[in-house]
């Protein structure tokens, strides 16, 4: 189950800025002191901004009208709603990204690279080939 979700997360943000010469735009785009890696500083500040842009009432939470028929957030609206309350706050969002942070780090060394995010793509593609439906 963790590994589809650190899937869903490198798929949703590499499906939200299209590709560059060099290597993907997702990952530029997030590494904002160009240093070939991301921060969890950088990867929050990212979040925040795609959170802010979805809070169309600046409330500090996500309601399911606000996200509408997004299909990352419908899909993963329960898994942020970790209190169940109909609303994904700004602490539950960040949360669940430290979580994947945690998780694409696998060296731990506080910064996410290429080669961790390319490695772990790699992994879930085989075991799911390996592994049954259902």
């Amino acid at each position: 189950m963790i590994r589809t979700i650190l899937f869903a997360a490198v798929v949703m943000l590499a499906s939200a800025v299209p590709a560059i010469a060099g290597g993907p735009a997702w990952f530029a785009a997030l590494d904002a002191d160009a240093s070939g890696t991301i921060s969890l500083s950088e990867m929050h500040r990212a979040r925040f901004e795609r959170f802010k842009r979805a809070d169309a009432n600046a409330d500090g939470s996500l309601s399911r009208v606000e996200i509408g028929t997004s299909t990352n957030w419908v899909k993963w609206f329960g898994w942020y709603d970790a209190n169940t309350d109909g609303r994904i706050s700004i602490a539950e969002y960040e949360a669940k990204g430290h979580e994947r942070f945690q998780l694409m780090d696998t060296n731990r060394d506080g910064r996410v690279t290429l080669v961790e995010i390319h490695n772990l793509t790699k992994t879930h593609a085989q075991s799911s080939r390996t592994q049954p439906a259902g």
